[in-house]
């Protein structure tokens, strides 16, 4: 391989949120034990990525910059190369990142006291962000087939987008935590209950570009122009590139007065100036990157898959079809999510973000960050499949 997926950046001393929330559980955790948790990766970044910094770095001022065309053209050239997407530039709106966005849609397209509809489990600020809104939750809770397979329940769907105070859906493609990835038919089957009903869409597809062997992404952008006016797409070149700290992001709004409404809140974008110079080297240089990236992550996909089949057999394995969150069913245990939580960390000492906090759907679940060293993955399995054959 051209590039280093097997050496282990060491972040416990440089504030990673992953090692702090572990060391608040268990302070006394070994110098060996690297978390699962927080959805970035224990990668080190792409080198094409870190040199074009420095070149900037060395010859340019860091005061206040707003975008740039390079960097939209370097945008639209990958969503249509990667995604097949013929995008307008007018139709792209800057962010400081994808939640963000949500919040200031949400806070455009509705009023206090609106219901917002999310599939769960759920990205736990989808779940969080409508209340702290004065706005209400409302969970249609996907459907867990015999397969482990997640599928959306659309009578329920239905159902809900029936409410009058149903306003709007929180739509996340690939879905996290599950790792689905929606087929066409499926998104305009979505598209098309939220149209006859008047529910705006926000579809969250900021994994669109880590999809793994075997499945095929569709981006709610693609869909037919009847469609496009009731959503808007966010994407982000942040989680590709793990870049997650310097934040930024891109969202697709075809309905002009849709756009209107989400500047006359968000006024003049401009953020941090490394944002901006990070997303255009990445869709320029980092495609080899990403390219073996996925190949990598698919090897931990298939890893984590057999040594569950031959040696845990008792651990539902979702299939995953997308990003580097792998959702594991844990409900064999009996336990209440305070105790596997405890169990998970005390006895197996495997830090992850606990099925509960996605919603009453994720109780029982575990979901198990992959983008790690294939070393740092096996000790972790080992440890686990020691906590459970102890009990």
């Amino acid at each position: 391989m051209a590039y280093d997926f097997t050496t282990l950046p060491d972040r416990r001393r440089n504030h990673a949120e992953k090692f702090w929330n572990m060391r608040q559980k268990c302070p006394e955790v070994g110098e060996d034990i690297i978390p699962f948790s927080v959805a970035d990766m224990d990668f080190l970044p792409p080198p094409e990525l870190i040199e074009g910094m420095q070149e900037y770095l060395g010859s340019q001022i860091l005061g206040y910059t707003l975008p740039w065309d390079s960097y939209y053209e370097a945008i639209l050239q990958w969503m249509k190369e990667r995604h097949g997407l013929e995008i307008p530039r007018e139709w792209l709106v800057d962010a400081d990142n994808v939640i963000g966005a949500m919040r200031q849609m949400i806070c455009a397209y509705t009023k206090p006291g609106d219901q917002i509809l999310v599939f769960t489990p759920a990205y736990p600020p989808f779940l969080f962000t409508p209340p702290a809104l004065n706005r209400r939750l409302l969970e249609c809770p996907l459907s867990l087939g015999e397969d482990l397979r997640y599928e959306i329940d659309f009578e329920r769907l239905e159902d809900c987008c029936r409410r009058e105070d149903v306003t709007l859906l929180v739509f996340c493609n690939p879905h996290n935590p599950v790792g689905r990835v929606w087929s066409r038919e499926e998104l305009e089957r979505v598209a098309e209950i939220c149209l006859r009903h008047n529910v705006f869409i926000i579809s969250d597809e900021i994994h669109w570009d880590l999809i793994l062997p075997g499945a095929a992404f569709t981006s709610m952008a693609s869909l037919p122009q009847r469609y496009l006016a009731n959503c808007a797409v966010s994407t982000a070149s942040t989680k590709t590139f793990n870049t997650a700290a310097l934040k930024g992001a891109t969202i697709i709004l075809a309905d002009k007065d849709r756009r209107e409404a989400y500047t006359a809140l968000n006024g003049i974008a401009g953020r941090g100036i490394m944002s901006y110079v990070a997303c255009e080297i990445g869709y320029r240089r980092c495609g080899g990157w990403l390219d073996e990236l996925l190949t990598v992550l698919d090897g931990n996909r298939r890893l984590m898959a057999e040594f569950m089949a031959e040696r845990l057999p008792e651990v539902g394995v979702i299939p995953l079809e997308a990003t580097y969150l792998q959702w594991l069913d844990f409900r064999f245990l009996g336990m209440e999510p305070k105790e596997q939580e405890d169990f998970m960390a005390e006895k197996a000492q495997c830090f992850f973000t606990e099925g509960y906090k996605f919603g009453g759907a994720g109780a029982g679940f575990e979901r198990w960050n992959l983008a790690c060293p294939r070393h740092t993955l096996l000790a972790g399995l080992e440890r686990m499949e020691r906590a459970i054959r102890s009990r």
